[in-house]
């Protein structure tokens, strides 16, 4: 699942602190692991009895939480280019996802890509509505809207993330994403100032060299899946945005006990079930929205990955996801318990 850094995690204790639960929570560790970062969610739901916990402390972080990061995402000049300095950078405060950008003539997107699978719905939760607040902030449009999609079930309280992102959000989605019109992305920032920003982005890339060499596993990992989109992805592309040789590269992964191309055959397996989650895509287009100039090598390397070809797999797919929403028809409304676990009102 990877780790987090103290400043991803400090936002949830001052939340805490600030509505009196100040002793509640230990301090915690300049790193820790991502398992143990949703552990504290978890305790925290269960605490103050709010499943909307990490909606809330989302909607309340501040660019400056994120110390550089945020700070260089402050002297960006629009929010596209803030969008690309923490696409970069993120790895500094968290390594559970990357952060995704698509653009079309009249949308945008934010896309949440976890490294390996599907994680707890906490994180989709805290990381839109984080997006959301930054993108506000940086702007000073405090009322800017955003349609958010979740790819968990519709949950009771489903009124609580329009007050969050100003619309209703979209629930049982194929991937979690913030959309919003196309123009925002051009949006002034605030404080936008090119010499600051220059000085701050140095900072920033000494931080990231230091957090790469000490775990080139998980940095070529965000690479991958931040690159997969662009089509422009080969050891020597992720080997030059790393400041090494490919050789180098290849090297470091192997004493790690990995290779580019196990990492990147986990990212196209990961990334192709998501394209096949989403019924808008035919079987036939996502061979080449992972780069493949031909439909029969997808077909192949997926059958090698999942043991089945990609259409059989969308069949079970689309069967068990039919099955889940009829139980959930019959049932009483349902939450998501402070596990991540559906809870029906009764």
């Amino acid at each position: 699942m990877g780790q987090v850094k103290v400043a991803i995690v400090l936002p949830l204790l001052n939340y805490l602190r600030r509505h009196g639960h100040a002793q509640a929570m230990p301090d915690p560790a300049q790193t820790m692991s991502a398992q143990a970062w949703l552990a504290l969610y978890e305790d925290a739901i269960e605490l103050t009895g709010d499943a909307a916990l990490p909606l809330r402390v989302g909607a309340a972080i501040q660019p400056s939480d994120y110390s550089v990061l945020g700070f260089a995402a402050m002297s960006c000049i629009n929010i596209e280019q803030a969008i690309a300095v923490m696409q970069r950078y993120e790895r500094l405060i968290q390594e559970v996802n990357a952060t995704g950008l698509s653009v079309t003539e009249e949308c945008a997107e934010v896309q949440w890509l976890p490294y390996l699978g599907p994680v707890s719905p906490i994180f989709m939760q805290l990381a839109l509505a984080s997006w959301a607040s930054m993108a506000r902030q940086l702007t000073g449009r405090l009322q800017q809207t955003f349609e958010a999609h979740f790819t968990f079930p519709r949950p009771v309280n489903a009124e609580v993330y329009r007050e969050i992102f100003g619309q209703p959000a979209r629930f049982s989605q194929p991937m979690t994403k913030l959309v919003f019109e196309r123009a925002f992305l051009e949006q002034a920032v605030l404080f936008g100032d090119a010499a600051t920003n220059q000085i701050l982005l140095q900072k920033a890339e000494e931080q990231l060299r230091r957090a790469e060499e000490s775990d080139i596993v998980c940095s070529v990992r965000q690479r991958i899946a931040a690159s997969l989109a662009s089509g422009k992805l080969s050891v020597e592309t992720v080997a030059d945005e790393l400041q090494m040789s490919p050789r180098k590269l290849q090297q470091l992964l192997t004493n790690q006990g990995s290779s580019f191309r196990k990492l990147l055959h986990e990212a196209l397996f990961q990334r192709a079930k998501d394209y096949l989650a989403d019924p808008a895509i035919r079987v036939s287009e996502v061979a080449f929205l992972l780069g493949y100039s031909e439909q029969s090598p997808f077909q192949t390397a997926f059958k090698n990955w999942a043991g089945i070809t990609p259409g059989a797999w969308r069949r079970m797919t689309f069967e068990s996801r039919a099955v889940h929403d009829d139980l959930l028809s019959r049932a009483a409304p349902c939450t998501l318990s402070a596990r991540g676990h559906l809870l029906t009102d009764v």
